[in-house]
């Protein structure tokens, strides 16, 4: 999923048409989710280090910055930046959610 998920959410951040500090953060996640399945323990993954349930205890993590972070960098205001990070928080929750983290990679 994150091999799609991160290049659609560079590509949504464009097309939500996000600049300033909501896209440099939408950049943020682009390079940690690929980062991230990268060097996850997983047939996909290319640099195999980190173990698939603490990739999963990452992404959850990441969730909850997701969800706080119109807030936190102070765009809360900004409807259409805010809607777009919850959008993408509730997503990656919901992928989270649906992925079995116990099982071997």
């Amino acid at each position: 999923m994150d091999y799609v998920t991160a290049p659609a959410l560079y590509l949504a951040a464009r097309r939500a048409g996000l600049q300033g500090p909501p896209l440099r953060w939408a950049n943020v996640f682009v390079a940690l989710i690929l980062l991230a399945v990268t060097t996850t323990r997983t047939p996909l993954g290319v640099v195999r280090v980190v173990p698939f349930q603490w990739h999963g205890r990452a992404e959850l993590a990441s969730v909850a910055v997701q969800f706080a972070l119109p807030w936190l960098a102070g765009f809360a205001r900004e409807r259409r930046a805010r809607s777009f990070f919850l959008a993408f928080a509730t997503y990656n929750f919901l992928v989270w959610w649906a992925t079995d983290w116990e099982a071997e990679g």
